[in-house]
């Protein structure tokens, strides 16, 4: 699907362009003028140049091959899309492949998640993100009296995120906190949809009433809070206590 791009480079901003022959004559999210007539099922991607030093040369603009290299400095480049914010302090884009590669304090902001890592690939025509380095991300609540509050928080050295944070493919030093529990393992795939996780590799879960439980495998029913295990495993379960008193028997 062809796109228009938007840009709005300087301090703040100093000039504005919609590629794709359209120009662009302010910088709300609703196209005005000209641009009003473009296709409605065309998004508009704007990227915003944002400098303490507005002499200094921001980016580079290759207009024929529809790619821009951006990398202000003392400053950071910003990202809007229909449905995500990304920050980066550098930006690859192609506008012909609809993708981008954004390298240092990557973050990324959606309805429902936030993610940051050092480095990202982004294919805004799937809408699928991969992070690496150093990546966290944050799942909120969506519905409901909890909507807002963290539905779960993951680490790791690897990830793909997909749907708007609903499917995340985590792989290295992967640790996950979800409800009652903490999780560590090589890889994680959380599949929001099908309320499920499944952590293979080296896998600890630890309950928050001290329960622990190990193994190759690990398939948690989300919304059962059922966990079953595969291969070698260890458990350790927390009794409940007895309170009833020698004087009550």
């Amino acid at each position: 699907m062809a796109r228009q791009w938007g840009w709005l480079v300087g301090s703040l901003v100093l000039a504005s362009f919609i590629l794709l022959g359209i120009l662009g004559q302010n910088a709300s999210w609703a196209a005005t003028g000209d641009t009003a007539q473009a296709e409605p099922d065309q998004d508009l991607i704007k990227v915003r140049i944002h400098t303490d030093t507005p002499e200094a040369e921001a980016g580079v603009f290759h207009l024929k091959k529809k790619i821009a290299i951006i990398e202000p400095v003392e400053g950071f480049v910003e990202i809007l899309t229909r449905d995500s914010r990304l920050t980066a302090q550098r930006l690859v884009y192609d506008q012909s492949e609809d993708q981008a590669e954004l390298t240092g304090n990557v973050t990324i902001t959606q309805k429902d998640v936030d993610a940051q890592a050092k480095n990202m690939k982004a294919d805004f025509a799937r809408e699928k993100y991969v992070l690496e380095g150093n990546v966290y991300l944050k799942q909120r609540e969506s519905e409901g009296e909890t909507a807002g509050a963290t539905k779960i928080e993951v680490w790791s050295q690897w990830m793909q995120v997909e749907e708007a944070g609903k499917r995340v493919l985590a792989r290295g030093k992967v640790r996950l906190i979800e409800a009652d529990r903490k999780a560590w393992a090589d890889e994680l795939d959380y599949d929001d949809g099908q309320e499920r996780a499944v952590l293979t590799g080296d896998v600890r879960l630890e309950t928050n009433d001290g329960s622990v439980l190990t193994g190759t495998k690990v398939v948690i029913n989300l919304s059962t809070d059922e966990a079953v295990v595969y291969g070698p495993t260890y458990a350790e379960f927390t009794l409940e206590s007895d309170d009833t008193s020698e004087d009550d028997q």
